[in-house]
């Protein structure tokens, strides 16, 4: 005991009275350690790149292609109707006749009228070929009871074509209370018609938007009741101005509707992806805040180097930034609150890599 007390004694009085330094060994072991310290372990990354895409979403309620109320031109007695809903017709197909007994007289009538017009005029222009010397009154007199009977024959036939309702374009016919039987006039309804193959949903657009939102461009159109259900749509209308009170332009998108699983007047929320370009994006833990801004710390060779950043967008859990890094090059995300400029550094990740390839692979040798 007293022997250990001299020699700590000794120690002691070296250091502070003659600045002794260490054994050769201790001064070996030291630097070691330093130098093992100065060579920090951390776990890197790539840049990559990627797409900065912004995200319209808006509300709109969807109509059909072409929709119109059906009401017939004259009034009178119905004597035929094909109304049941949700029919399908084609266009130009009748829905539905009146009682036209006395319309179809007159263009019988006007017809017989036509003809002998017809034939007093041809018996006129045969004797003028006989040298009968008809005058020319009489026979301008005779061409223009001829176009009279035309136009007579051209009006009753629109005064007989009222009578009936015909479908002015494809579509599916919506409810009605008309039947044979019942009487109406040009103010009853008698059906709705819908083209709903093609669904229009038109919706807002903030003003900061113009000229993002194009024609042609491709949308998301979700149901408002059933999120899940996502179907495709292009803008097919941008309106020519803005709105002064909502600071908004309307635009409209079509949907597809061939398979007929969605109707008119249904809400659907439309989602616009625009891409403004693509840039560097690191993992958001690599980006680190000093005095002067953001940074990241980046390996050249095996030493560490801060880069200066500009943040542009946050995206899932990686920043979207801009800065003199480049493709493929690795940034520090673990291990970063110990690096300094020009330390050295170990990639724990590409040791990782070595030891599991196939050269190294215990497995792998015989």
């Amino acid at each position: 005991m007293l022997m250990r007390f001299s020699s700590l004694s000794v120690s002691l009085a070296c250091v502070f009275m003659f600045g002794c330094t260490e054994s050769p060994d201790e001064e070996k072991r030291t630097s070691r350690g330093s130098w093992s310290a100065r060579e920090l372990p951390v776990v890197t990354a790539p840049v990559e790149r990627a797409p900065l895409i912004d995200s319209i979403k808006s509300v709109g309620t969807a109509r059909a292609r072409q929709s119109v109320t059906l009401y017939p031109e004259s009034s009178g007695v119905v004597t035929f109707a094909k109304l049941a809903p949700d029919t399908p017709v084609t266009a130009g197909e009748i829905l539905l006749k009146l009682d036209d007994r006395d319309q179809a007289l007159a263009v019988r009538q006007a017809e017989v009228e036509l003809a002998e017009a017809k034939r007093i005029l041809n018996r006129y222009l045969s004797l003028n070929s006989t040298d009968a010397n008809i005058p020319q009154s009489t026979i301008d007199t005779a061409q223009s009871n001829l176009d009279l009977a035309e136009i007579r024959l051209a009006q009753v036939e629109v005064e007989l074509s009222r009578r009936q309702v015909t479908a002015p374009f494809s579509g599916r016919i919506g409810i009605t209370d008309v039947e044979i039987g019942d009487r109406v006039d040009t103010s009853t309804v008698v059906t709705t018609l819908d083209d709903r193959s093609i669904l229009l949903v038109d919706f807002k657009v903030p003003e900061s938007f113009i000229g993002r939102i194009v024609m042609d461009l491709n949308v998301q159109a979700r149901q408002w009741e059933s999120p899940d259900d996502n179907t495709s749509g292009r803008i097919v209308a941008v309106d020519s101005r803005v709105d002064s009170a909502t600071r908004a332009f309307r635009a409209r998108a079509a949907i597809d509707n061939s398979a007929d699983s969605l109707r008119p007047g249904m809400a659907f929320e439309i989602d616009a992806s625009i891409e403004k370009g693509e840039y560097l994006s690191v993992p958001e833990l690599s980006v680190q805040w000093g005095a002067d801004g953001p940074y990241v710390w980046s390996t050249k060779g095996d030493r560490a180097m801060r880069y200066p950043v500009e943040m542009v967008r946050r995206i899932e859990g990686r920043m979207l930034i801009r800065g003199e890094l480049v493709e493929g090059q690795r940034v520090i995300l673990e291990g970063i609150q110990s690096v300094r400029p020009g330390m050295k550094i170990k990639d724990i990740n590409s040791a990782t890599t070595t030891a599991r390839s196939p050269k190294n692979d215990p497995a792998d040798r015989t």
